[in-house]
C-alpha cells in the first residue's frame, strides 16, 4: 500500500483519481473496472479537482463504504474486491478505495457485456477498451506474452532469418537450424507445419511488413523545443542493430569533453552513454509491440535527452531498480539475455543509477502516467523543457541523491554496513562503495576504526 500522504500531493494520473463527493454508480463501476484491468489504483473521496481536502461527513463514511461495495459487486464481472478504509487528514476524513491489479481480466460492466463494458485506465481518464486492448487483457489473464503468439498466415521458410543468422554467427559463433529457431521461440510447430511467432516476425528479413513501427526515430532539435531539426535519423532495420545505431546518433549530437581524473585527464561525454544504452535496450525489450501505431523516439534538446517508448511499466516506478523485473516480452527478453545484450533481470536500472553517480549535474526522471513511458536525462544547470510533441508531466519534487540518503542514514546509525546501505538505497554494494568513495573525496565522510568495530563519522552536511 502506498503512503496516502504522497498520493495526496500528486495530481490525478493512471493510478490515482480524486472525487469531491461520492460519484454516480456508473462512474464508480468504470473506475473500478479500469483500475482492475490496468495496474491497479486509488480512488480517494473527499478531495476536489485542485487537490484541496474537503473531507467526507462522518455520518456518510459507513454508508458510502457499504454503497460502493454493493455497486461494484452487483455490476462488475468478474468480481472485484477493493480495499476500503478511511484516512484522517487535518481533522477531515477521507474515504480511500484501493483497487489491485487483477489476474482475472478482462473485467466489464455486466449489463453492457465484454465488448461494450470493458474499460481501461488511460492517463487520468477511463477509456472504453477496443478490440486490440481486449485481446491484450485476455493474454494477460492467460499469462501469454504478445511475442509468443503464433501467426498462422506466415509459415517458416529457410531464408526468413538471413539477417538474424548473420548477427547470431558474429555474436555466438554458431549456425542456426530449425530446431534452434524453435528453442528461441521464433517459430512454433503446429498443424504439421512450422509457423512464425510474433517474435519471429520481429527478426524476419521483412520485419517492416508486419511491424512497420518497430523502429527507433532519433532527432536532434535546436534549443529546447521541437520547432527546428538539426539532425534526424530512422533506424528501422534489425532491432538489435538499431540500439547501437541510436547510440552512435546520440554520440554525434552531444559533446565530448575532458575532466580531471584521479591521475590523468579523462574524456567524458556530456551524458552518461552507458546509462543511455541501458534505457534504449530497456525500451526495445519492454515496449508494447501490440501498440502498432507507435515507435520508440529519442529526442535530443539543448537541456535534455528524452526516450519515449509505447506502453507503461508493469511495476510501480518506486520499485524500479530494486532487483526484480516483470517482462512484457518474455521471449524477447530471454533472447537478448542469450545474446548477452542484457544480464540478470532487474539490474538495468540499478546500473543506470550507478552510472549516474559520476554525473551529479544530470537529473534522471521517469514518467509513465499516460499510455507510454518517457525517460529523461535533464541538465540541472538549465530549465527543464517540456517539448510540445509530448504532454506535460506531473510536477515532481526533486528526489534526494543517493549520497544524501547515505549521509542521512549514517546520521541515524553510524555503524551501518555497506550491505545494509545497499538494501536501503536500492543499489549494489559496489555502488555504495563508489558513493562512499565520492563522499570521502568531498571531505564529507571518514571511517573511524576498523571494519567490524569502527563507525562512520560525518564531517559536515552534504547540503551545505
Amino acid at each position: 500500500m502506498k503512503n496516502i500522504e504522497q498520493l495526496l500531493n500528486q495530481k490525478e494520473n493512471r493510478k490515482l483519481e480524486f472525487k469531491r463527493e461520492l460519484p454516480a454508480n456508473d462512474k464508480i463501476n468504470k473506475t473500478a473496472i479500469a483500475f482492475s484491468n490496468s495496474n491497479g489504483g486509488y480512488l480517494i473521496i473527499g478531495v476536489d479537482d485542485s487537490n484541496n481536502i474537503v473531507g467526507v461527513d462522518d455520518d456518510s463514511l459507513v454508508k458510502y463504504e457499504e454503497k460502493i461495495s454493493s455497486i461494484i459487486y452487483d455490476n462488475c464481472y468478474p468480481a472485484i474486491i477493493p480495499e476500503i478504509f478511511t484516512y484522517n487528514r487535518e481533522g477531515k476524513q477521507l474515504l480511500v478505495i484501493h483497487f489491485y491489479p487483477s489476474n482475472n481480466k478482462p473485467h466489464y460492466i455486466k449489463k453492457l457485456g465484454k465488448i461494450e463494458g470493458t474499460y481501461i485506465r488511460f492517463g487520468s481518464t477511463n477509456r472504453l477498451a477496443d478490440q486490440s486492448v481486449l485481446e491484450q487483457l485476455e493474454r494477460e489473464r492467460r499469462n501469454i506474452s504478445f511475442d509468443s503468439i503464433v501467426n498462422y498466415d506466415k509459415m517458416f521458410h529457410n531464408k526468413d532469418f538471413t539477417v538474424f543468422n548473420n548477427q547470431i554467427n558474429s555474436l555466438l559463433k554458431t549456425e542456426l537450424k530449425i530446431s534452434d529457431y524453435e528453442k528461441l521461440k521464433l517459430v512454433k510447430f503446429e498443424r504439421d507445419e512450422f509457423y512464425l511467432t510474433n517474435l519471429g516476425l520481429l527478426f524476419h528479413n521483412r520485419k517492416n511488413d508486419f511491424f512497420p513501427l518497430a523502429k527507433i526515430e532519433c532527432a536532434r532539435f535546436k534549443g529546447i523545443s521541437t520547432k527546428e531539426f538539426i539532425d534526424q535519423a530512422t533506424f528501422d532495420g534489425s532491432i538489435i542493430d538499431s540500439i547501437e545505431k541510436s547510440i552512435e546518433f546520440i554520440k554525434r549530437n552531444i559533446k565530448l569533453g575532458s575532466v580531471i581524473g584521479e591521475i590523468y585527464r579523462e574524456d567524458r561525454w556530456e551524458y552518461p552513454l552507458l546509462a543511455l544504452r541501458e534505457v534504449i535496450i530497456n525500451s526495445v525489450v519492454h515496449r508494447d509491440y501490440s501498440i502498432l501505431g507507435s515507435d520508440i523516439k529519442i529526442a535530443i534538446f539543448d537541456d535534455m535527452i528524452e526516450v519515449t517508448s509505447p506502453g507503461v511499466f508493469l511495476i510501480d516506478i518506486e520499485d524500479i531498480g530494486k532487483g526484480y523485473s516483470e517482462l512484457r516480452n518474455t521471449n524477447l527478453g530471454l533472447l537478448f539475455k542469450k545474446l548477452a545484450l542484457i544480464e540478470q533481470w532487474g539490474t538495468g536500472f540499478r546500473k543506470i543509477k550507478e552510472t549516474l553517480l559520476e554525473y551529479e549535474e544530470i537529473d534522471f526522471e521517469i514518467d509513465d502516467s499516460s499510455s507510454f513511458t518517457q525517460i529523461r536525462f535533464i541538465k540541472k544547470s538549465t530549465p527543464k523543457s517540456t517539448p510540445k510533441s509530448t504532454p506535460k508531466s506531473t510536477p515532481k519534487s526533486t528526489p534526494k541523491s543517493t549520497g544524501e540518503i547515505i549521509i542521512e542514514e549514517l546520521q541515524k546509525n553510524s555503524k551501518l554496513t555497506r550491505e545494509e546501505l545497499s538494501k536501503i538505497t536500492g543499489i549494489s554494494v559496489d555502488g555504495v562503495k563508489k558513493h562512499i568513495h565520492l563522499l570521502k573525496r568531498k571531505g564529507l565522510l571518514v571511517r573511524v576504526g576498523g571494519r567490524k568495530s569502527g563507525y562512520w563519522k560525518i564531517l559536515k552536511d552534504d547540503n551545505e
